[in-house]
């Protein structure tokens, strides 16, 4: 339920919110992770001209380096990825909807079109379409 002031996601009420809500937690530790290594990694070469020896400027090739800086960021986006689609999968309905609903915001009002099926009420399979415009 939410609460006014609440700085989190309110509580989940069904499986797909709850890993989404662990999705957005992994992406958010995925994310401080690598704030803080380029962040230390910035201190370090802003510092290092006033420690002597602190960086060694005169690499100039290194396979192991170049191999880790490019397969990191790699695992990193496919365990991201993997997980989002995933949870895509999850959250997908099908064909058993029972209405839709298109919402189209306009410069000064909201417009909301609502496509029910009516199988269950008539014989044959025939759409009703209205909308519903509201001005604020």
């Amino acid at each position: 339920m939410s609460q006014w002031y609440q700085m989190d996601f309110p509580d989940p009420s069904s499986e797909p919110a709850r890993m989404l809500y662990c999705y957005h937690d992994t992406v958010l530790v995925i994310v401080m992770m690598v704030l803080f290594g380029v962040g230390w990694f910035l201190i370090l070469v802003l510092v290092a001209p006033f420690m002597k020896g602190l960086v060694n400027r005169d690499i100039t090739n290194s396979d192991k380096l170049e191999v880790a800086w490019t397969l990191l960021p790699s695992f990193f986006l496919v365990a991201i990825g993997s997980s989002s689609l995933l949870n895509l999968y999850e959250m997908e309905v099908g064909d058993n909807v029972g209405y839709n609903v298109s919402v189209t915001g306009h410069q000064w009002y909201w417009e909301y079109n609502y496509i029910l099926d009516l199988d269950e009420f008539t014989k044959d399979s025939d759409y009703i379409y209205f909308s519903l415009k509201k001005d604020y």
